[in-house]
């Protein structure tokens, strides 16, 4: 399910996307409407009045939001006009490589398309492209065209439709590649964030601990909640949320210079620098706990102390990270057996 910032960000490639290619589709028919004038091909300049109108009337449909029907209409006109002006002018002018790019827009409409079977919409697509790219060409060695052109206006021709799809190619790919790295860029942050506290998540802790160059000048704390299933069952598990989320922020706002993780239900674990040895960071990790103890967290017209046992340990010679937290972890339970609300280094 996507999130609104993702449907933010969706809607505005295809909206951004159909708008600048109307406007370039609209001028391109009108940029062959002055040449077909100029040279006298007068075939093509009533297709291309047609072919304005259509491209002036698709503002409409942009206003209304139909965007993939907005997409079949440009496909189909580009298929249709592309064929009508390679049997008018003939094959090697260039058009048929218009009929090339339908492919690319073509899975670019289908990735950004609701519903199912897009890889084999645009496969149909392509397919068709293919047949006609084919049969224009056999029927371009079997008959001549109906007008002749000659000169500049054939350098032109064939220079602009080569530019043209470069410049549609690479500008449809390069929307496409800009949408899909914010995309990933995204994921990757959300699968290393918890989703309830918005703090880093366990993945993004061990990802973190590994990137130490020297774990030993670091001390890993863990605490949890003393009691919180009591807040559950007094307040509701809504306030127990609105809590998670209170404190994992105190514990970011404390700590903004160290790393602080969810570890699980009730469970954070900070990482800290040590200055000196293991005392600096008790310190630390000590006066929080008193912060916490002394902190009035609210939950709609209720106000709840809570308070915190937290296990300290430095790295010392542990191999592993679950090494490392796992002596913590000892340490924070040693906390509850003794009476909860205390720092055990």
């Amino acid at each position: 399910m996507q999130s609104e910032q993702e449907k933010k960000e969706y809607y505005k490639v295809i909206i951004k996307t159909c708008y600048i290619a109307n406007v370039v589709y609209l001028l391109t028919h009108i940029i062959y409407l002055i040449l077909f004038l100029i040279i006298k091909v007068y075939p093509l300049v009533y297709i291309n009045i047609g072919s304005i109108l259509i491209y002036s009337l698709c503002f409409i449909v942009l206003k209304k939001k139909k965007y993939y029907p907005y997409a079949l209409i440009c496909g189909n006109e580009m298929l249709i006009y592309m064929s009508l002006a390679s049997i008018i002018v003939g094959f090697n002018l260039g058009f048929y490589l218009c009929i090339i790019g339908v492919c690319v827009v073509s899975f670019f409409s289908s990735y950004f398309a609701k519903g199912k079977g897009k890889i084999l919409k645009s496969i149909i697509w392509c397919g068709l492209s293919f047949t006609i790219c084919i049969v224009l060409y056999i029927y371009s060695i079997c008959n001549e065209p109906k007008y002749v052109v000659d000169g500049g206006a054939k350098i032109f021709l064939t220079i602009f439709h080569i530019s043209a799809v470069f410049t549609f190619i690479i500008a449809y790919l390069t929307t496409f590649l800009n949408y899909a790295m914010k995309l990933e860029k995204r994921i990757l942050i959300e699968s290393r964030t918890d989703k309830l506290t918005q703090i880093h998540n366990r993945y993004d802790l061990y990802n973190y601990i590994n990137s130490l160059d020297n774990k030993k000048n670091y001390s890993l704390s863990m605490f949890d909640i003393d009691d919180f299933k009591h807040i559950n069952d007094v307040y509701g598990h809504l306030c127990g949320d609105e809590i998670l989320k209170d404190l994992a922020q105190f514990a970011k706002n404390t700590f903004e210079d160290d790393f602080v993780a969810r570890y699980g239900g009730e469970e954070f674990i900070i990482i800290l620098k040590m200055n000196d040895d293991i005392n600096d960071s008790y310190k630390k990790i000590e006066e929080f706990r008193k912060k916490i103890e002394e902190h009035e967290f609210k939950f709609e017209n209720s106000i709840i102390h809570l308070t915190i046992t937290i296990g300290l340990e430095a790295y010392n010679n542990c191999q592993t990270i679950e090494e490392w937290i796992g002596y913590a972890d000892k340490k924070l339970y040693q906390g509850k057996t003794e009476g909860k609300n205390r720092t055990i280094y």
